[in-house]
């Protein structure tokens, strides 16, 4: 993987320099590869602490891919290349001495399709609790379970099924259940991509009730293909097309008044 530091302003719509106040990461002319297949284009822009970052636009437009930039989940493509800058805290993630397994439990990531482990409910959300450290100690562990889960809004529908399967639960408490297991590794950052797409109203409209309660604690960054979906639960908003970072600011200005021709015909219905 091929990465190299970038100094000065982003070269994108957004105008945005180094150092925005609040900034949790700041990305900066980040360019990506799939082999030879560029899949990003000098995108910068920051993502603001304890705040929701909405990401829009048309399928293939480069959304997930740089999502998965975030927490250095594309390393696992062989083919993958990046150039430019990824600070958390100040701090390069692609640096060559970053401890890559620390910014993965730093900025945890939940999927498009719920994917809790064939195992129980308790067991799901221990998993990565155990993982990162062996010896913790039962009563412990129990503790950070039962507050995950209530943090996830889920314990009062689970507190008595706990030995149950996880692939038991429906599909909008699977994915509050992966987030549970998120939240238990304890991260700074939590990443989704498209966490709603497979659920009904009624599960999608407690997804965001939650997500609304975690940006209290977290900085949240959401992929949606949902335009409601994103108004109602974004502080910031960025606009991804064709690999580049078309527009970014706070949502509400870029939904009532986008600076771009694009943003606008897209936020539209126009294409996408």
């Amino acid at each position: 993987m091929q990465q190299t530091g970038i100094t000065g302003a982003g070269r994108n719509a957004t105008g945005i320099g180094n150092n925005p106040n609040n900034s949790k990461i700041m990305v900066q002319d980040i360019s990506s590869w799939y082999g030879a297949q560029p899949v990003l284009k000098e995108v910068s822009m920051p993502i603001h602490a304890k705040s929701i970052t909405g990401l829009i636009g048309p399928s293939g437009c480069g959304k997930s891919t740089f999502l998965r930039c975030l927490n250095r989940l594309n390393d696992l493509v062989r083919s993958f290349r990046l150039q430019g800058t990824i600070t958390l805290d100040g701090e390069d993630i692609y640096h060559p001495d970053a401890d890559v397994v620390l910014v993965r439990r730093k900025v945890g990531m939940v999927f498009q399709h719920p994917n809790p482990f064939p195992m129980s409910v308790f067991d799901n959300v221990a998993f990565g609790v155990r993982e990162h450290n062996r010896q913790i100690k039962k009563r412990e562990l129990e503790e950070i379970v039962v507050e995950s889960l209530q943090k996830a809004n889920l314990w009062e529908e689970v507190k008595d099924k706990l030995q149950a399967s996880g692939l038991s639960l429906s599909g909008g408490q699977q994915q509050r259940l992966c987030i549970a297991r998120v939240l238990a590794v304890m991260p700074e950052v939590i990443l989704l991509d498209e966490p709603c797409s497979s659920l009904d109203p009624v599960s999608t409209a407690k997804i965001e009730e939650l997500l609304l309660q975690l940006k209290n604690s977290y900085t949240v960054v959401v992929v949606t293909h949902n335009l409601g979906q994103a108004r109602r639960i974004s502080d910031y908003l960025g606009f991804f097309l064709d690999g580049r970072l078309v527009e970014y600011g706070a949502a509400a200005e870029v939904i009532t008044n986008p600076r771009e021709k694009a943003t606008e015909d897209y936020l539209a219905g126009n294409f996408g």
